[in-house]
């Protein structure tokens, strides 16, 4: 639900002014509204936001070098302030970057030299100074003549990769001219240089090692360092909100409080130079949203703001969506054992994570809750076909169907299938059905389920309950019906709250069609409706979603005009009702995927059993490797496509609009 918000209005002295954003800021409940500010106009705080960027950067620089292993961290107090760490990891970052440019230089320099070896460039000095030159060259070793060999003042220097280097020595301004590629040597040899890259090395390893040790100490206190940086920029920016009226003298100050925090203001208040009055808000103002929700509908907030939060005057849509989010998500996973996964993960971590992060955890309990119910009724478990588990029918069983009041002749007729062992439920209802007929078995189907005894007797109790592929289809459909029918009935309470009811008769009539449609249609296939007795109720029913439809649409324009706008709506309704239907069908295409790549995973796992002595090694690897595989791919699934039905299919019957802007109060950080 959203917050109820009233204006108030502040009226203070300007030198009692600091003392009342004080005050209020203690207070930490006003959404303080902020004046425009023209384009030329600088920011209140843009100094204090370029040393906020700096935090928030060397805040992602120690988080990255936290180590997992806490006995590399050094524990105890630190007597630098954030400011000083900042500044500290900020050098050291720098240098590493810089370092790390050096040894990329060094080695590739070394990389170009590395053929001539270790040598002195003070003895190539000696020689010039002697009256003789060294010029350097290289060529293809094939290419390398005997006359070359045979001249001693030609000296190969190494022969490396089918390529000679070799030096001439002559005398200067001698020209040499043969037929290789010059070369140039630095002053320092390959191997100094890469001893100097490995020393360079070594230094960003130091770096790297006092990063890791102080990283832990240095984040919280750079955090803390960012929170009281964070409430000084909030501070001035709050403090250049104010309006100046009476030549400076007064200041005015214009901020949201929740209702139920009315209390606290009127301490501030009380007693104080300031002057306040409340309002409530204007039609066309824009109100910021303050979300409130129980513990459950909480903790799908995260989920619904990454869309858009509601506009002030509308319904908050998360304790409505939150039900159906949970149910999709354990229809696309659909494997009971993946939602024990979840559950046991959920509950091993909870003590373990920051508390900001346990509110996901709570979430990721009640979403494999719903896999584990899901999975119970498409009956899968890690991949295994919990449906075709094995049907036998007992004595036991035959006692068990009189129990459930099956006829004693259609019971006598099962006797002749006692203790056969049908593998799959196809099969035994199919040997049923060749007994009693199709009339009896989709009578009785469920009690034969029940009766007959599984291969696994854990599963006795609930089996009969487990669909096959076309029912969870039907189920899918049917869960998107409830939602988008759900969905127009929150749009008439919408549209009420924000316009009047009599604006949201099109669409009560809409929910009259659609929900006598579905039940009198679905009450006779089913057969617990009489079409003949209930025809003039459903005719009744018809003829007013007619009159609301096409007559009442719009009260405020000419009858002939609502008839063509009706029409207009039914084309549109219809349209696109059919196809937000057809979208729930992504529900079941992706849980049964889960479930068939799971049983594929068991299959070719279980293959490696026939390998002697370590087949059961590779068997429990492709198992763990593959299954974990599938869990994050459904889970990516399961995420993603019941946000996709919630924010288009179901906020779209809903009639959402959104446009929120978050409330913020005025508060300390630190």
């Amino acid at each position: 639900m959203i917050t109820r918000l009233k204006k108030f209005t502040f009226l203070v002295f300007h030198r009692e002014y600091n003392e009342l954003l004080d005050n209020l800021r203690e207070a930490g409940v006003v959404h303080i509204i902020e004046k425009g500010r023209s384009e030329d106009e600088q920011h209140p705080a843009g100094e204090l936001l370029a040393e906020l960027r700096r935090y928030d950067t060397v805040l992602k620089v120690l988080k990255r070098s936290i180590p997992e292993d806490e006995s590399e961290m050094v524990r105890g107090p630190v007597e630098q302030t954030a400011g000083e760490i900042v500044s500290d990891v900020e050098s050291l970052t720098t240098e590493t970057e810089e370092l790390r440019n050096r040894v990329q230089s060094l080695k590739i320099e070394a990389s170009k030299i590395e053929a001539w070896g270790d040598y002195e460039s003070a003895g190539f000095e000696k020689l010039v100074k002697s009256g003789w030159q060294i010029s350097l060259f290289s060529c293809p070793s094939k290419k390398f003549t005997d006359e070359w060999h045979q001249n001693p003042s030609f000296q190969i220097i190494n022969i490396d990769r089918g390529k000679t280097y070799f030096a001439v020595v002559h005398k200067p301004g001698e020209e040499v001219t043969i037929d290789a590629d010059p070369e140039k040597t630095g002053e320092v040899s390959a191997p100094k240089l890469l001893a100097e890259a490995g020393k360079t090395e070594e230094r960003i390893k130091e770096i790297g090692i006092t990063l890791k040790q102080n990283a832990f100490e240095w984040h919280k206190i750079v955090q803390k360092g960012r929170l009281g940086l964070l409430d000084t920029i909030e501070y001035k920016v709050a403090e250049k909100q104010a309006l100046t009226e009476a030549d400076g003298s007064l200041m005015v100050l214009h901020g949201w409080v929740p209702v139920e925090s009315e209390a606290s203001i009127s301490a501030i208040v009380e007693g104080s130079g300031v002057y306040a009055y409340e309002s409530d808000p204007a039609e066309d103002e824009k109100v910021p949203v303050m979300l409130r929700n129980n513990k459950f509908s909480v903790l799908f907030e995260p989920i619904s703001k990454l869309f858009d939060l509601p506009n002030y005057k509308e319904l908050d849509l998360t304790p409505f969506f939150a039900p159906f989010f949970m149910l999709f998500f354990g229809f696309c996973l659909g494997d009971a054992g993946y939602g024990l996964v979840f559950i046991a993960a959920a509950f091993i971590l909870y003590k373990k994570v920051p508390r900001t992060m346990r509110p996901f955890l709570s979430l990721a309990k009640y979403l494999g809750i719903a896999t584990v119910v899901f999975g119970i009724i498409s009956g899968t478990f890690f991949g295994m076909n919990l449906i075709d588990s094995g049907y036998t029918i007992k004595d036991s069983s035959l006692d068990e169907m009189k129990i459930m009041r099956i006829p004693s002749d259609i019971v006598n007729q099962i006797t002749v299938l006692r203790d056969r062992h049908f593998e799959t439920r196809k099969e035994f209802l199919g040997s049923v059905e060749a007994i009693t007929g199709n009339d009896v078995l989709r009578k009785y189907k469920g009690a034969f389920l029940r009766a007959s005894d599984p291969d696994i007797k854990l599963l006795k109790s609930f089996r009969h309950i487990m669909q096959d592929p076309l029912n969870m289809f039907y189920l899918a459909i049917a869960l998107g019906a409830i939602q988008i029918i759900f969905g127009m009935i929150v749009k008439i309470i919408n549209i009420s709250i924000q316009r009047g009811f009599r604006h949201s008769l099109s669409t009560l009539g809409w929910v009259i069609l659609l929900l006598t449609v579905v039940v009198f249609k679905g009450g006779d296939t089913a057969g617990f409706i009489d079409p003949e007795a209930t025809k003039p109720l459903f005719l009744g029913l018809l003829g007013v979603a007619g009159v609301l439809i096409f007559l009442l649409n719009n009260l405020s324009i000419n009858i002939f005009f609502r008839i063509g706008s009706g029409v207009w709506d039914t084309y549109n309704v219809a349209t696109g009702i059919f196809g937000d239907l057809l979208s729930y069908i992504r529900l079941f295409a992706l849980g049964i995927s889960s479930g068939i790549l799971g049983f594929v995973f068991n299959d070719i796992s279980s293959q490696f059993l026939s390998i002697p002595y370590i087949g059961w090694l590779f068997f429990v690897l492709l198992l763990l490797i593959g299954h974990s595989i599938n869990i994050f791919m459904a889970s990516l699934g399961g995420f993603i496509h019941p946000m996709r039905l919630t924010f288009v299919e179901f906020y779209k019957n809903a009639g959402f609009r959104g446009g929120g802007k978050e409330y913020k109060p005025f508060r300390i950080n630190s």
